[in-house]
């Protein structure tokens, strides 16, 4: 099993991994003091990345990873039908995303009032709903979740960076955006996020509040915007690549299987 030294950073304050050819797959390797070994599968690419401790062998790695390619594969094709823009139908097994986390979708029948109700239970997103609920109401229904929770994880966040760029805005809203991630009116501070962003990793969500906050220094893309936006977060032109490598927002057409 060849080992390929590189360094790989995803984030800020991110572990440098090695690349490791493991049951024909590459997988990045973080060894860490942790207690047991983690896989994960990382969006838009399907990249693989293994946490394990410094004494696991690269054997026993091999071997986990064998047993889990047709999971890694699963998640691989998923991601690569949200680039083609395919759409949600939520049936259960269907894989949903999180802050950049997979989850499997778990559907409960829910007929009390005809509540429809998405909520987070361990690894999974449970869909509690009526059985004959339409499309168009499980689809409002996830709206509503991810609206709160990217909204929970705003908050903090432009608030930390106000402080550090020193800018105020006038106010915050999130809404679906079919050609950008985020927009800025600077005249009037009023920022805009793409509703999309709850299901990305927090990283490329912290990478467009300070893309939208720096407008309302900057209100162009010229050498000073840019400037600013390294001196403030340095990897940011390649979480924007890895940004723009997602589809904005994908609705089946009414009427669609």
């Amino acid at each position: 099993m060849p080992v390929t030294p590189s360094s790989t950073a995803t984030g800020r304050g991110a572990s440098r991994a090695t690349v490791v050819r493991l049951a024909g797959h590459d997988v990045e390797l973080v060894r860490r003091r942790v207690k047991r070994v983690t896989l994960r599968v990382y969006p838009p690419d399907g990249r693989v990345r293994l946490t394990a401790p410094a004494r696991t062998t690269l054997r026993d790695l091999a071997d986990l990873v064998s047993e889990q390619s047709a999971w890694i594969e699963g998640h691989r094709q998923r991601f690569a039908e949200l680039a083609a823009g395919g759409a949600a139908r939520y049936l259960p097994g269907e894989t949903h995303y999180l802050r950049g986390d997979a989850y499997a979708l778990a559907r409960q029948d829910e007929r009390a009032g005809n509540r429809v109700r998405v909520l987070t239970e361990g690894d999974r997103i449970l869909l509690l709903a009526p059985p004959d609920a339409g499309r168009d109401v499980l689809e409002r229904a996830f709206e509503r979740f991810y609206r709160s929770e990217l909204a929970a994880d705003l908050a903090p966040l432009v608030a930390a960076w106000e402080q550090e760029l020193g800018v105020r805005a006038g106010a915050v809203g999130i809404k679906r955006m079919s050609t950008r991630w985020g927009s800025c009116n600077p005249v009037a501070g009023r920022l805009w996020f793409n509703l999309e962003l709850a299901k990305r990793r927090p990283a490329l969500l912290e990478c467009v509040v300070v893309h939208e906050l720096t407008h309302l220094l900057v209100a162009d893309h010229g050498p000073r915007f840019k400037a600013l936006m390294t001196r403030h977060l340095p990897e940011w032109r390649a979480l924007g690549k890895e940004l723009e490598a997602w589809p904005l927002w994908a609705r089946l057409p009414r009427g669609g299987a």
